[in-house]
């Protein structure tokens, strides 16, 4: 699961410029590091791209942190 948050945190850096150490587990997509919805939909194409599989309009609603992102993430490696 570290490795997925990584993942993720490198990715927010290349589509938002913010730096990883800026990053948490915890942060709020929207409300901490003020992505917007293209940046987030950035983010999750670049997801599913890597993982190969897709994502849901239900499952991207429910994602307002970056662990959850992982969580999703993990939850469809498997």
């Amino acid at each position: 699961m570290e490795n997925i948050i990584e993942y993720i945190k490198r990715l927010i850096e290349e589509i938002a410029d913010i730096p990883q150490e800026d990053i948490a587990a915890e942060s709020s997509l929207i409300d901490d590091l003020d992505l917007s919805s293209l940046e987030i939909l950035s983010i999750i194409s670049e997801v599913e791209k890597k993982y190969s599989f897709k994502v849901s309009e239900s499952e991207m609603l429910s994602i307002s942190t970056v662990d959850e992102l992982a969580e999703i993430i993990d939850a469809k490696r498997k």
